[in-house]
């Protein structure tokens, strides 16, 4: 490649021992994570697509003082386009094969089994039971909504113990709407699948006739449909309902929601979708479950180093917001999702939070089952994660 461009990735600073590294995490799940030493981000930042290597270490030479020969520069760019890290045509080619290869399957398999959570069933099944114990106890009451995180089950048992209470049964229920936080790449707000998500403990029950009437008013709500491939929060939300309802399970309609339901350009799109979500949970007996968390900060989330009192201004502003999504202060919840402080960013589950808040009827009573704050894995950082139960208006 003349003029390479390196795509758009994460980037995780990781200490190892002495050894600094820089890890490129790739939000498509496309290629699979690369860790480099921490010195060439500035070789990264250059790689715009409109710099050949040699421009690249003369534009180092000036700017930086420092000299990083042309050969060294070339390999990293063969290395980086052989990961599928460069925005090139083998790039292109393994999208188009990936996201052929998604629509045309029957189910959307999962991705995570085996890493954020056990692959065998059975010991699936054993850490979910020790996470959440007597799964029919807790699907005999009345709630319209949860809130959960979606980490590993066995660090948030506790919060998970205290949220999934008073379900309803599912013969009480037509469908389970499933609001997921979206951390990849997307134009559209929202985007839904007609596709069952798969759990090793099965498939689940179709959405097939729900996402139909979705996309049959709003055709753009598939468009984007390949961003389910690698939705975390979804698929372990759908591991938990597969828990609690069993065999019984009723159909489970996924929604990714993305960081342009915050954006202006993109209201006439978000109200759409809402005013045929509200219709769809007027018209039919259903549970929402938004999977969400609050803030994700340090370094482990992109974010400037965790300071003396990171934590507690993390805990500060996301009360404020649970605070304002409980008492159905819907602007005030808007304003605070909005918020992009320099060492806080914005809160993760944002989009997801004001579509819950959107769907919720006038007069619903809410609890904070609980708030905890977590630390991230790996590297520096927390995320603070809550579980909220809402009931309808009595």
């Amino acid at each position: 490649m003349i003029r390479p461009k390196l795509r758009k990735l994460e980037r995780h600073p990781l200490d190892r021992g002495d050894e600094r590294l820089l890890v490129l995490r790739d939000p498509l799940g496309l290629a699979e994570p690369v860790a480099l030493p921490a010195e060439a981000a500035p070789v990264l930042d250059l790689l715009d697509g409109k710099r050949s290597p040699l421009q690249i270490r003369q534009s180092l030479l000036l700017t930086r003082g420092v000299d990083i020969p042309a050969d060294d520069i070339e390999a990293l760019v063969t290395d980086l386009g052989d990961a599928g890290l460069l925005d090139d045509d083998r790039f292109r080619d393994r999208w188009s094969e990936m996201h052929t290869e998604f629509l045309e399957q029957a189910v959307r398999p999962s991705r995570l089994a085996g890493l954020v959570y056990p692959a065998d069933p059975a010991a699936l099944a054993a850490e979910l039971e020790a996470a959440l114990p007597d799964p029919s106890a807790r699907t005999r009451g009345d709630l319209l909504a949860v809130v959960c995180p979606y980490q590993p089950f066995e660090p948030t048992a506790a919060l998970l113990d205290s949220t999934l209470r008073d379900l309803p049964s599912a013969r009480e229920l037509d469908l389970i709407l499933v609001l997921g936080t979206d951390h990849g790449p997307g134009m559209l707000p929202y985007v839904i699948t007609d596709k069952p998500y798969a759990t090793p403990l099965g498939v689940a029950p179709s959405p097939a006739r729900f996402a139909s009437t979705l996309a049959g008013a709003l055709p753009w709500v598939l468009r984007e449909e390949i961003r389910h491939r690698d939705a975390l929060s979804l698929e372990i939300a759908t591991v938990l309902l597969h828990h609690l309802y069993g065999r019984d399970c009723p159909p489970i309609l996924s929604v990714l929601c993305g960081s342009t339901v915050l954006n202006p350009r993109a209201a006439d799109r978000v109200d759409e979708f809402l005013a045929q979500l509200e219709r769809l949970v007027g018209q039919h007996r259903v549970l929402i479950w938004a999977s969400a968390e609050l803030g994700h900060v340090g370094e482990a989330y992109g974010t400037p180093p965790v300071q003396e009192t990171t934590r507690d201004l993390l805990e500060e502003r996301d009360r404020g917001l649970l605070n304002a999504l409980c008492h159905g202060h819907t602007q005030a919840l808007r304003r605070r999702c909005l918020e992009s402080d320099e060492l806080l960013g914005r809160a993760s589950g944002s989009a997801t939070f004001v579509t819950l808040a959107t769907l919720l009827p006038i007069g619903f009573t809410a609890e904070l089952a609980g708030y905890v704050t977590r630390p991230a894995p790996g590297d520096d950082g927390w995320a603070g994660l809550a579980g909220l139960r809402f009931h309808a208006p009595r």
